[in-house]
């Protein structure tokens, strides 16, 4: 996902952020070795950062949701702004809508942030418990091989039709996935090196 966000900013110029909200991720660790990515604790980020991974410290089990809220929410309202062209990534969408309550900002977001400039790529993988603005504002969505048929269903429906799509989703190996492509009506399989 890094890398393909870090391409879209680079050809449109903008500047991407990247909001985690996790106590500890491995993957953003070593992601951000690169120096293209600066993590920021806090908001705004230094003067001219065009890619920053904004992770706002999390301590303890109750404490540190009040924390976070904050902190995506004053991210949200910052960038909110017109010819913005800003990405906003999500990691784990579903815990930013549902366990710090910011799902109305979040469908704000997905309604209304195309047309200030602002591109949202969200993942999550409790696909049914984020907004169904998530399932029907994209214009791309992207589906890996589900644990099992029950959730081969759940995503079929929600990335365009369970007759359409839970057999393709059941077909997938390990490293491929279907990319699907809205507006054009489009579905291509492809696979992580």
């Amino acid at each position: 996902m890094l890398h393909v966000i870090d391409q879209r900013a680079r050809r449109s110029g903008a500047n991407a952020v990247i909001v985690v909200t996790k106590p500890a991720d491995k993957t953003m660790n070593r992601l951000t070795r690169s120096g293209d990515w600066k993590v920021r604790r806090t908001w705004p980020p230094s003067y001219g950062e065009e890619r920053v991974i904004f992770w706002p410290k999390s301590t303890g089990l109750a404490e540190g949701v009040p924390q976070q809220r904050k902190a995506v929410y004053e991210v949200l309202a910052e960038l909110w702004k017109p010819e913005a062209n800003t990405i906003i990534a999500f990691d784990e969408i579903a815990y930013v809508e549902q366990d710090l309550r910011l799902q109305p900002f979040i469908t704000k977001y997905w309604r209304e942030a195309r047309s200030l400039g602002i591109t949202i790529v969200a993942t999550t993988q409790r696909p049914r418990y984020v907004s169904r603005y998530m399932h029907s504002e994209p214009t791309w969505s992207v589906a890996f091989l589900p644990s099992d048929e029950d959730e081969a269903k759940r995503v079929a429906e929600i990335i365009g039709g369970r007759r359409k799509y839970t057999e393709v989703l059941m077909s997938l190996e390990p490293r491929e996935f279907l990319i699907i492509h809205r507006r054009k009506r489009l579905a291509y399989i492809s696979r992580i090196a």
